[in-house]
């Protein structure tokens, strides 16, 4: 009876201990986040403010780390603060590309009287808009930093050397793609929650993924998987793997050219998936890196319905296409096409259940398709009228 009523008090003299222990780390990590998210807000603030920080605008390197890709379209409130997050980092040696996607507002003045002031920024112009999909890639294959950091035109880096690290962390390791933190908030001034609830990654600090796992990664012991993040900023991507995957981005199932096509919607997942082909390595750090802002609309053009079933067909298109030759990625665009496309065939245009069809076809003709999946895929072939 001593025995059990010692054993007892050690029991919980331990869990009083770990419990003080936690409750000490929340609350250091609290206090850290608090600091990062209290500095990441005032360095936002001089980017509005039209504060550049240093004198790297006034540097020309002709060995560029990094390639920064914006398509631009309609941003004149949000442009420049974007384009000064950049200015503002504490590394000189990059670029700044900016694709005019023909855009009708003052942005295209705005961006011009960037560029004159910074010899680092270049600026293509769609001589039509062809959204945001086709924008990002051109201004890769026309990039010639090491490697290439993405970000939209409404979105900001969140402090000064977020380069310097991000850029560390790649050489270190030699590592294709490092992914980090970004923040998704409707206004530029997020709380602390939003930091501990509204993250965009949820990956543990120095995970490590390689072929052929990056695509598709374990969350369990029990072989449960789950997709990597599937959008193309938040992230650090060596210059090469990404152009090769625009490269062999190839036709749809229709036959139209990928990177030719006008995508509105999932346009960076359906990338992702390419690029997570032609990528060998990954890594996330837990570094703060991004805002990114939730607006009404992130595209280059505001999307319709149409053009977000559009969207939806190509990224399950292209799901199929680059996932890795099991059942596993298979699997994942038949149940994308169960959530996004079967309950809507009825109210879909012709040209998208033809595009539909053609998914369907595939589909049936692929091995790693279960015969229970192919039941229903022919059931909804059966619902397409043309």
């Amino acid at each position: 009876m001593q025995f059990k009523t010692k054993l007892f008090s050690l029991l919980l003299i331990l869990l009083y201990s770990y419990i003080c222990l936690s409750a000490k780390e929340g609350k250091t990590k609290l206090i850290t986040r608090t600091k990062v998210l209290g500095l990441s807000i005032k360095f936002i603030k001089k980017c509005f403010k039209d504060e550049l920080l240093n004198n790297n605008s006034k540097i020309l390197s002709s060995n560029i780390k990094i390639s920064t890709i914006i398509p631009v379209y309609n941003c004149k409130k949000t442009i420049k603060a974007s384009v000064r997050s950049i200015q503002n980092q504490n590394m000189s040696d990059i670029e700044i590309i900016l694709v005019n996607d023909n855009s009708n507002d003052n942005t295209s003045l705005i961006i011009q009287k960037l560029a004159e002031e910074d010899k680092r920024i270049k600026i293509l112009n769609n001589k039509k808009n062809k959204a945001t999909l086709y924008s990002r890639n051109i201004g890769i294959l026309n990039s010639k930093g090491k490697y290439i950091m993405n970000l939209d035109n409404d979105d900001l880096f969140m402090d000064f050397d977020v380069f310097d690290k991000i850029y560390e962390e790649a050489e270190k390791g030699n590592y294709d793609i490092i992914g980090f933190n970004a923040i998704d908030c409707r206004n530029y001034n997020p709380l602390i929650t939003q930091m501990n609830d509204a993250l965009l990654h949820d990956h543990k600090e120095g995970l490590t993924l390689y072929q052929p796992e990056l695509t598709y990664f374990p969350i369990s012991r029990n072989t449960k998987f789950k997709p990597n993040d599937l959008h193309v900023w938040g992230r650090l991507v060596k210059e090469n793997a990404y152009k090769k995957a625009i490269n062999n981005f190839g036709k749809n199932a229709i036959g139209e050219i990928r990177n030719l096509c006008f995508v509105t919607w999932n346009e960076d997942s359906a990338m992702s998936m390419a690029l997570f082909k032609y990528a060998e390595s990954y890594k996330f750090i837990q570094k703060y890196g991004i805002f990114h802002y939730k607006g009404k609309s992130t595209s280059s053009k505001t999307s319709s319905i149409d053009l977000k079933k559009y969207g939806e067909l190509f990224f399950i298109d292209t799901v199929f296409d680059f996932s890795h030759n099991n059942f596993r990625g298979k699997k994942y665009s038949v149940e994308m096409a169960h959530k996004l496309i079967f309950p809507h065939i009825n109210s879909l245009s012709e040209k998208n259940k033809k595009y539909l069809k053609a998914i369907l076809y595939k589909m049936l003709d692929c091995q790693y398709i279960s015969y229970v999946d192919k039941k229903e895929i022919k059931l909804n072939l059966e619902k397409i009228e043309l």
